[in-house]
């Protein structure tokens, strides 16, 4: 029995469109191989660079997969090695980035029948296991969609014996409570629902322009009169060694600059030049597929457009700056700190290190300031930067060492330390004082 006809007759409602579904293609689809992954739905035949570190950084993905996962595509069994995986992949990893840049309102189901036309899955499934095929079929074309817009991290395939099937992300990867509502979501989903619907269930992975995203009146209050943000006050630095928070170097891009309250961890992403290729892409060709996750509605006021998603990627460019570049301890910070903890040398991305050390900005576009008008400058980031405003802001010096760095508002500091330094002196002299006339007594005697 033919795959898509074993998943039609295990009522599934599998999207059989005509305009879709075509006469298949025969045999292995080695004529479209590609040796170069592309990120963000840029095919092989882009004249813009491809970031060295992005396909070492896919095939260490890729190795994650389980083996089960490849069962679904049409391989030659006599070759069926990692090698032959990884050519299979790339294709249909490919073929899913055209589809997702062709039509933003395109579903996974009918990316799925999009694979299928061109001859890369398997055909002869038994109608008992149809469900389990099409749940790992979604899953990759689900993978293939977080690691194309890296927006996302998706969580390890999970037992396929379960009533209903589930697509989730990684809560490893930082997420917090005010961006992901859920982490997981019925892949019934992938049948009808857009891209931008279908990450909606998630959460607010791409939030629209100057939107808070807590109903707390404490919160909202901060965020309507926290307008603006001092490069010297608000840094990593400080962050670190006053407000006690930690960095956790992330690979999703809707994570960067979240904190978990819980964990007192700041996520950062740490491939700043996915967002640069995605700009300049867009810029060139007016594609990609970030976004092509934008939302197509106007009444959708909670996600994304596409000149917002543009937005986005510049603060995420400009946040380094903000947090490491413009000051010096936070330029030392961040090479005492370690981003690529347990990586490949192959697949780190150097522009995070230019961002971050460098005393000027190498990055085009990218506009410092010594004080940034939130909801101009960073529209999209600013509840995120509100929140550690907050945080940094209600922290309270602990120890001496933490007395000491805290300069926030150097008017304080200055007086604090001149009043314990003349306080100290006096003490001092004083002390010498009763010392020197005890001195004279007992020379007296």
């Amino acid at each position: 029995m033919k795959y898509l006809q074993g998943i039609t007759s295990t009522s599934l409602n599998f999207p059989l469109r005509s305009h879709i579904v075509r006469e298949k293609a025969t045999g292995t689809p080695s004529s479209q191989e590609t040796d170069t992954p592309f990120p963000n739905g840029l095919g092989s035949d882009t004249k813009l660079p491809c970031p060295g570190w992005y396909g070492v950084w896919l095939a260490e993905q890729f190795k994650q997969l389980p083996t089960r996962c490849f069962d679904i595509f049409h391989i030659n069994q006599d070759t069926g090695d990692e090698d032959a995986h990884w050519k299979v992949f790339l294709v249909a990893f490919s073929t899913v980035a055209e589809c997702i840049v062709a039509s933003p309102s395109v579903t996974i189901d009918e990316i799925i029948a999009q694979l299928y036309d061109k001859g890369l899955m398997a055909e002869d499934v038994p109608v008992e296991q149809s469900q389990d095929y099409l749940h790992l079929v979604r899953y990759l074309v689900f993978c293939a969609l977080g690691w194309q817009t890296m927006l996302f991290t998706p969580a390890p395939l999970g037992s396929l014996s379960q009533p209903v099937y589930h697509l989730a992300m990684d809560e490893r990867e930082g997420c917090c409570e005010y961006t992901h509502m859920s982490l997981r979501q019925d892949t019934r989903a992938c049948e009808r629902e857009s891209l931008s619907e279908f990450l909606m269930g998630f959460g607010l992975l791409l939030p629209p322009k100057n939107l808070c995203l807590n109903d707390n009146q404490e919160v909202q209050r901060a965020f309507n009169q926290q307008l603006e943000v001092d490069a010297k006050t608000f840094n990593a630095y400080n962050l670190t060694s006053i407000a006690g928070l930690r960095i956790k170097w992330v690979d999703a891009l809707a994570c960067h600059l979240e904190l978990n309250s819980t964990t007192k961890e700041i996520s950062l992403f740490r491939f700043p030049s996915f967002c640069e290729i995605a700009l300049s892409a867009h810029e060139s060709t007016g594609q990609g597929a970030i976004y092509s996750c934008a939302t197509t509605s106007m009444l959708r006021c909670q996600w994304a457009t596409e000149e917002e998603i543009t937005h986005f990627l510049l603060e995420v460019l400009c946040s380094y700056r903000l947090l490491f570049g413009q000051t010096k301890r936070s330029r030392s910070l961040f090479r005492d700190l370690d981003p690529f903890t347990r990586v490949s040398k192959p697949s780190r991305d150097p522009l995070l290190n230019k961002l971050c050390s460098m005393r000027s900005c190498p990055a085009p576009g990218v506009t410092e300031k010594e004080m940034y008008y939130l909801p101009h400058d960073f529209p999209i980031l600013r509840y995120r930067i509100v929140i550690l405003q907050r945080h940094l802001a209600t922290a309270a010096p602990r120890t001496w060492v933490q007395l000491w760095r805290d300069n926030r508002n150097s008017a304080n500091w200055l007086t604090f330390w001149a009043v314990i330094f003349f306080g100290a002196f006096g003490s001092l002299m004083a002390f010498l004082q009763v010392l020197l006339q005890l001195v004279q007594m007992i020379k007296g005697d």
